[in-house]
């Protein structure tokens, strides 16, 4: 096809007219911003495309207004209000001196923030699952008395992730305090303290009658009971009867009273009063006759002692019943 000039001139005007209109895209139209009367937002930062809507939507304007950052977010599951003074003063300052633009807002716009919420029950499941998956006592023997969390949480949306610090008290019973970090996306929202109490079912000894200060435990006076017991508790109970039996009662426990080895003590194999056998010895010999014991002693303690044949004291080790030892 052969064009002539006046042809090809009206050509290359139009098309010069499209390419400009193009490059301006709207520029001189109004653009509509309507501020809604509520909106609702994820992220932390409220930004001008949240809490309006744009006509055209396909000015070009519309779509580096949209990114302006208004305010920032209330905090997750809660809101906040906006006056028509900030937003004049936050959406004008971004518009500029455009007289093209065409701003319409209610008397106050209501912010509101989405969450995803931790309960009660999970912060309790955090704790237990901790304790339980590091204590050395089985799992049947763990009982939680109390655990103290902060209440139901309110965190940001996203994928969430935590881990738990402990803050001493490593054996996991009696008071014990953990602290948690909570992630979202990889950064941390919130760090929250627990706590509780912690007791371990353990069977212990107890009496089954009064036994008197100074009276030697035989096994009639004993029995085994299961209980829940704290750190202290544990370290000072006995746990098995044949630990009292033969043991002197250093006070009076009473009938249904938990035997703690600070109410025993082994009974004195050299009695005051009492008759020994007085064993003296050397690298070479050893000889052996009665005395007398003049103090009570356990095995090992050094004890005044008479040699009867000769009246003369001594001090000796006492190695058993009724025996102790000299050497010469």
């Amino acid at each position: 096809m052969i064009l002539s000039r006046n042809m090809l001139g009206t050509v290359l005007l139009g098309g010069i007219f499209f390419l400009g209109s193009a490059g301006i895209l709207n520029a001189g139209q109004p653009l509509k911003i309507t501020i809604k009367e509520e909106s609702t937002v994820q992220g932390d930062k409220v930004r001008l495309g949240d809490i309006a809507t744009f006509s055209p939507s396909e000015d070009a304007r519309a779509g580096r207004l949209k990114g302006v950052e208004v305010c920032s977010a209330p905090y997750p599951g809660s809101q906040t209000r906006l006056n028509t003074h900030f937003l004049d003063y936050k959406i004008g300052y971004a518009v500029g001196n455009d007289d093209s633009v065409r701003l319409k807002k209610p008397a106050t716009l209501l912010i509101k923030r989405t969450a995803q919420y931790i309960d009660t029950k999970e912060l309790e499941d955090i704790f237990k699952k901790h304790i339980l998956s590091h204590s050395s006592w089985s799992r049947d023997k763990i009982v939680f008395d109390r655990i103290n969390t902060p209440g139901r949480m309110a965190l940001p949306e996203g994928k969430l992730r935590w881990q738990v610090w402990e803050r001493g008290n490593s054996d996991y019973i009696g008071n014990v305090f953990l602290t948690v970090d909570f992630r979202v996306n990889g950064q941390r929202v919130r760090k929250v303290a627990l706590s509780g109490r912690i007791s371990i079912i353990q069977e212990v000894v107890k009496a089954t009658r009064k036994i008197r200060s100074g009276e030697v435990i035989s096994k009639v006076d004993l029995t085994l009971v299961n209980e829940s017991n704290t750190g202290r508790q544990l370290k000072n109970a006995l746990t098995r009867i044949e630990e009292a039996l033969g043991k002197k009662a250093t006070r009076n426990i009473q009938e249904g009273r938990r035997v703690t080895r600070a109410m025993i003590e082994d009974p004195p194999m050299v009695k005051k009063g009492k008759r020994v056998i007085i064993k003296a010895m050397n690298q070479s010999m050893q000889i052996s006759t009665l005395g007398k014991g003049l103090e009570d002693g356990k095995a090992g303690d050094q004890v005044k002692v008479m040699n009867i044949s000769s009246g003369r004291e001594i001090l000796a080790t006492v190695m058993g019943p009724g025996v102790v030892q000299v050497h010469f």
